[in-house]
C-alpha cells in the first residue's frame, strides 16, 4: 500500500491567550471553568468530521476520510496528532483501498490501531494499520475472516487484536495476534440468547474481561463473566446467581485479580425490562459471591434532579411505604458506563437514565396528510424524535463492595438519537466536578460526597473572537471528554457568524477543539 506524507495547509484559527473565558464567574464561585486554548480547522461543504480520540497526556489524535473525486482505487486517510496545548505536532496522510470501511479504532501507548473491513459484505477480510504516532511509521496486518461477523467491538490487548460482534445472532469473539500473525475463535462465548454486554481490558496486566447474558436454570436473565489473558487462554469464568424474582440487565467490571472481582450493573424484577435499581456483586477466583441490592428509593440523592416540591413528595412516599413494610417500585431506563478506580481504592460508576421521547401526530388517511381534529377519518403516528436524559448519578462504592455515597446531575435539556455517555466526571481531593455539553453550552456541577457544593452552572464554548457568533448547531455531532490530570476538551462544528472582525470570513463552518480546565 502506497503512503504519502503530505502536510496540508489549513485555515487555522489558534487562540494562545491567558485564558478564554466563555462566562464570567461570580465571586463566590468555587467552580471556575477556564478555556485556555482553542483550535479550529476550516470545513468545505464536502468535507467530513474528525473523529477525535485522547491519547492522555500525550495529546488528542483526530482522523477522517478526505474528499477526492479523482482517485476511485483509493481512500485517503488524515491523521493529525495535537500536543497538549493544541498545538498541531503532525499530519500525515495514509492511502488503503477504496472499497475499506473503517470497522474500529483503538489507541494503546503511542500507537494508534485502525480497523478496516476490505469490503462491504460480512464475508470480506479485515486490514489493521499500526500507526506509531511520532514517527508515522505503519505496520499492516491482514486478518482473512474464518466466520462472517457482525463487528461492534475492536480493541488491543498486549500483542493481540480482539475482534467482538455476532455470527448468526449469537456473540462471538475473535483473537488475532499481531506478531504470530494466527487467528481463532475464543470458546465459551457463541451462545444461543445471549448479548455481548461488554470488552474490557486492564492493560497493566494484558488480560480482558467479557461479560455476556445469560440464563440461569430456572429461566431468569442473568450474566456470564471471562477473563482471558493476551493470549487468550480462560483465566476465570462466573456466572452472577441473582436473588428471588430478580433478573440480572446489565453490568461493568471491575479489573481482574487474584483475589476478587466485582460487577456493578441494573436489576429488574420479573420478566421486566425496567432498572428497578442497581446491584454491586462481589466473587472471588472460588467462585463464591456476594450480591448486594439498592433500589433506586434507597438512594439518598437519585431524586435531587426533580424540582424540590416533586423530590419531596417522592422522599414522603419512600418513607410511607418503608414503614408500611411494601417494596419500592421505581422504573427507569438506565445506562451503566465503564467504572473508575481511583487512587484510594474507591471505584465510581457513572449512569444516566433517559427514556424515548415519541410525538404523536394525527393523519388523514384520506388526503394522505397531517390532519387537523374535526372532521374526515384519522389515525395518529407516533414518530420517534429520540432519547431524552433525565439525569445522571454518580455511586461510590469501596473493594468490598460497600455503597459510600450517591449523586446526581441533572441533563433535562438533552435529547438524543444514540445512546452515549454526556457526563464526564474528573475527581481531585475529596471533590468531585460532573460536566457535558450540550448545545455550544457546558453545564458543570461541584459535588463532595453525598453533597452539593455548587449547583448547576452554565458556560458557553470559548470562541477565537469576540465579534463571533455561533449558531445552535444543527447536527449532534460533538462531546465533552475527560483528556488527562484535571484536564476536559471539547470538540464539533460550529457555524460562526463575523460582521466585525478584519481578515476573518463573515461565515465560516469549522470543527473546533477547546481545552477546558477547572479550579
Amino acid at each position: 500500500m502506497s503512503k504519502t506524507y503530505n502536510i496540508l495547509l489549513y485555515t487555522l484559527l489558534f487562540v494562545s491567550g491567558p485564558y478564554l473565558l466563555a462566562q464570567e464567574s461570580k465571586d463566590t464561585s468555587l467552580l471556575e471553568i477556564e478555556q485556555p486554548k482553542r483550535l479550529e480547522i476550516d470545513l468545505g461543504p464536502h468535507d467530513d468530521y474528525f473523529t477525535v480520540y485522547t491519547m492522555k497526556d500525550q495529546g488528542i489524535v483526530m482522523f477522517r476520510e478526505l474528499e477526492d473525486d479523482k482517485n476511485y482505487k483509493e481512500d485517503t486517510w488524515e491523521i493529525i496528532h495535537v500536543d497538549t496545548s493544541l498545538e498541531i505536532k503532525s499530519t500525515r496522510n495514509y492511502t488503503i483501498d477504496a472499497r475499506s470501511e473503517l470497522n474500529g479504532y483503538e489507541i494503546r501507548g503511542n500507537y494508534l490501531y485502525l480497523l478496516y473491513r476490505m469490503g462491504p459484505y460480512q464475508k470480506d477480510d479485515f486490514r489493521i494499520l499500526k500507526i506509531e504516532m511520532n514517527s508515522g511509521d505503519v505496520n499492516e496486518y491482514d486478518i482473512k475472516q474464518i466466520v462472517p461477523i457482525t463487528l461492534s467491538e475492536f480493541t488491543i490487548v498486549g500483542n493481540a487484536a480482539l475482534l467482538g460482534g455476532y455470527v448468526n445472532y449469537r456473540p462471538a469473539l475473535i483473537h488475532f495476534d499481531l506478531k504470530e500473525q494466527k487467528i481463532k475463535v475464543l470458546p465459551g462465548i457463541y451462545r444461543n440468547n445471549s448479548e455481548l454486554l461488554e470488552l474490557n481490558v486492564d492493560e497493566s496486566k494484558n488480560t480482558f474481561n467479557v461479560i455476556l447474558t445469560e440464563r440461569t436454570r430456572d429461566r431468569r436473565s442473568t450474566l456470564g463473566i471471562k477473563s482471558f489473558n493476551q493470549a487468550g487462554e480462560l483465566l476465570a469464568n462466573f456466572q452472577l446467581e441473582p436473588k428471588a424474582n430478580s433478573n440480572l440487565l446489565y453490568g461493568r467490571s471491575t479489573k481482574f485479580d487474584d483475589e476478587h472481582q466485582m460487577v456493578i450493573g441494573t436489576y429488574a424484577v420479573k420478566k421486566s425490562s425496567y432498572a428497578r435499581g442497581l446491584y454491586i456483586a462481589k466473587f472471588d477466583a472460588e467462585g463464591q459471591q456476594e450480591i448486594t441490592y439498592f433500589n433506586f428509593g434507597d438512594l439518598k440523592n437519585f431524586f435531587s434532579y426533580m424540582k424540590a416540591r416533586r423530590e419531596a413528595r417522592i422522599k414522603q412516599k419512600i418513607e410511607r411505604r418503608k414503614i408500611e413494610g411494601k417494596k419500592l417500585r421505581f422504573n427507569y431506563r438506565f445506562l451503566v458506563h465503564n467504572l473508575i478506580e481511583e487512587q484510594d481504592g474507591k471505584y465510581l460508576m457513572i449512569g444516566e437514565a433517559f427514556y424515548p421521547k415519541y410525538n404523536t401526530n394525527t393523519y388523514n388517511s384520506y388526503f394522505g396528510g397531517y390532519y387537523s381534529r374535526g372532521a374526515g377519518r384519522y389515525q395518529r403516528n407516533l414518530a420517534f424524535e429520540g432519547f431524552k436524559y433525565t439525569h445522571a448519578i454518580v455511586i461510590a462504592f469501596d473493594k468490598s463492595g460497600n455503597l459510600l455515597y450517591d449523586n446526581s446531575f441533572e441533563i433535562n435539556d438533552v435529547l438524543s438519537y444514540d445512546l452515549d455517555q454526556f457526563v464526564n466526571v474528573s475527581v481531585e481531593d475529596d471533590r468531585m466536578v460532573l460536566l457535558y455539553i450540550y448545545e455550544n453550552v457546558i453545564r458543570s456541577k461541584l459535588i463532595q460526597g453525598d453533597e452539593v457544593l455548587e449547583g448547576k452552572s452554565f458556560n458557553e464554548i470559548a470562541l477565537t473572537f469576540e465579534e463571533d457568533v455561533a449558531k445552535t448547531p444543527d447536527s449532534e455531532f460533538g462531546g465533552l471528554e475527560l483528556w488527562y490530570d484535571n484536564k476536559f476538551f471539547a470538540y464539533g462544528v460550529q457555524k460562526i457568524k463575523n460582521l466585525s472582525s478584519q481578515n476573518v470570513k463573515m461565515n465560516r463552518e469549522v470543527f473546533f477543539l477547546n481545552k477546558i480546565q477547572y479550579k
